[in-house]
């Protein structure tokens, strides 16, 4: 071989090292630009659930029987003993949530026509109903209290309370804890 050989040769050589260095570089900026993407849509997505958190509304279902009430008070009380939940409870919904809740409605319990809707329009972030025997809805083998509504953002939305009741002692009714859920369809009536 010839020096002129040699010189292409290394020069061959240098190209193609120079080929893979810069090859190797374009895919590590590639990966580092999916990444940095990929940050960008988490980082949207972060922001869009802070600004709708920032306008949800929560509906609380609360047990609501004035103390001087005492009719109301024996008729709940003897309704628990034999179980009967005819007469309804005696509650007010609040909004606990940030955000106005639209469209809120519930079921009371009306003494002759038995379980009917009942709509609220809307509550303000802080906001309470007045106090209604509400409903309870029955599903298998579980009572509870339950009310629909929107958000801004048209997302319609269940809350519910489980009712059981407390017979140790003087017998009560017993009210589980809050849950809210999304849901597609909304009851109107049963």
């Amino acid at each position: 071989m010839m020096v002129t050989d040699w010189v292409q040769a290394i020069a061959m050589i240098v190209l193609v090292g120079t080929t893979i260095f810069y090859a190797y570089q374009a895919k590590k900026a590639s990966a580092s630009a999916k990444a940095s993407a990929e940050a960008g849509v988490k980082m949207a997505e972060e922001m869009k659930e802070q600004r709708y958190a920032a306008a949800r509304p929560k509906i609380d279902i609360q047990r609501d029987i004035d103390v001087a009430d005492v009719a109301r008070q024996t008729l709940e009380a003897n309704a628990a003993l034999s179980e009967d939940t005819s007469h309804g409870l005696s509650c007010i919904l609040h909004n606990i949530g940030v955000g106005p809740a639209i469209d809120v409605h519930s079921f009371i319990q009306h003494p002759e026509r038995g379980r009917l809707p009942w709509n609220f329009v809307t509550l303000a972030a802080g906001g309470k109903t007045e106090r209604k025997n509400f409903s309870l809805k029955h599903e298998t083998n579980r009572m509870a209290l339950v009310a629909y509504y929107k958000d801004i953002y048209d997302q319609v939305f269940e809350s519910s309370r489980e009712v059981s009741i407390d017979k140790v002692g003087n017998a009560k009714w017993e009210i589980g804890p809050l849950k809210t859920i999304p849901v597609k369809e909304v009851e109107s009536n049963d």
